[in-house]
């Protein structure tokens, strides 16, 4: 079978796709993905057919439209016009055309992807979504679908709806009132891990081995030196080894900060990163918060912007996260998660409804087998 996979072109909107994706090659199906080129390094070996801007000129394009930042507003009425419009507007001469070539039997788009569904629709082939994150409020999936079926109607083509709704959230992180779709089919979100070999090796802390060990980071999106300075500054006043990854478009090789406590690393996979951790300080990123809760680790979250507040709210209620108002509450609230052996029981909890989650080869299965 061939198998299309279609994303924003965006780490934390790509990542997600990655497991199954391999699945599906190591499986023996033809894979390939619909994205722009500069991402072609984050889905490696899987090959990219190119389509549409970069997220930066696309929110660039936006602007100059509307005058608003998709980047921080989350309004039905933005992201609608962002991803369902705009988006496919600059990409979807460009996904047709490279569709037809590839010719997929199947295409997986994630949540807020519409060239996907665009390219399956006029091959008249089944689709099927995947989520990025907690199921989308109803205002802004039907604001999105609403824009995107109007760009494709322009073109002569009806969207048809997903046969399938892949969804890596567990419901215990779902909304109080959320309520799965009929078609939803959950499967169980993995850290991302690289395919390609790596020398990376977890800094070592001379004489603090007995500390805890704190990862900080602020996502692959948010690249802000200064709050990962002073979310290190506070964390300095606590006894604990600090271990802070830098994003992938960050230009910095460190961070103006020392001590025997503190190691500053590159972009590594979160797989990697998480591997003898006891509690994580992020932003709050949806990638983050399920790599983390699935090794059953507990967060302090600084929600910064989008999604974030969100995911910080329901690992809050979960117990599994204290979430802070500012750099400088996160070194007493890191000592309340450590302290607190409520934090880490509600963490473990979560990892285990996350691993009683669809395997990620079972869902294959099950969406190999969607009828045509």
């Amino acid at each position: 079978m061939r198998i299309l996979f279609s994303g924003t072109p965006a780490y934390g909107h790509l990542l997600p796709l990655l497991p199954l994706e391999r699945a599906a090659r190591e499986a023996g199906h033809t894979t390939a993905f619909l994205t722009h080129a500069s991402l072609g390094d984050v889905v490696a070996p899987a090959t990219v057919h190119a389509a549409g801007a970069t997220l930066e000129d696309t929110l660039g394009e936006f602007q100059r439209r509307t005058g608003k930042n998709a980047a921080t507003d989350m309004s039905p009425a933005t992201a609608g016009e962002f991803f369902g419009g705009t988006r496919v507007d600059l990409g979807a001469d460009d996904a047709l055309a490279v569709a037809r070539d590839f010719a997929p039997d199947l295409v997986i788009a994630e949540t807020a992807d519409f060239l996907g569904p665009l390219v399956a629709s006029q091959l008249g082939v089944p689709w099927a979504t995947h989520g990025v994150g907690i199921a989308l409020e109803t205002p802004l999936a039907e604001a999105m679908w609403a824009t995107a079926a109007a760009r494709a109607a322009e073109r002569g083509i009806t969207l048809a709806g997903p046969s399938a709704t892949v969804d890596p959230w567990p419901d215990c992180l779902q909304r109080d009132d959320w309520k799965p779709s009929a078609d939803r089919v959950t499967i169980r979100p993995q850290a991302h891990e690289s395919e390609a070999a790596t020398d990376w090796q977890a800094p070592s802390f001379p004489g603090r081995e007995d500390l805890p060990r704190v990862l900080v980071t602020l996502g692959t999106f948010v690249d802000d030196t200064d709050a990962l300075t002073r979310i290190v500054a506070s964390l300095g006043k606590h006894d604990v080894n600090v271990m802070v990854t830098l994003p992938p478009s960050s230009e910095a090789a460190t961070l103006p900060v020392a001590g025997d406590g503190v190691r500053v690393t590159g972009f590594v996979p979160m797989g990697q990163l998480l591997q003898g951790v006891d509690a994580v300080v992020s932003s709050g990123g949806a990638g983050t918060v399920l790599s983390a809760l699935g090794a059953g680790v507990p967060m302090v979250i600084w929600p910064m912007g989008l999604d974030k507040p969100l995911n910080a709210e329901r690992t809050a209620a979960l117990g599994a996260a204290e979430v802070i108002g500012s750099a400088d509450e996160a070194g007493e609230a890191l000592a309340r998660v450590l302290r607190q052996p409520s934090f880490k029981e509600a963490a473990e909890m979560a990892s285990r409804n996350i691993a009683a989650m669809t395997p990620v080869p079972e869902v294959l299965s099950l969406l190999t087998e969607l009828p045509g």
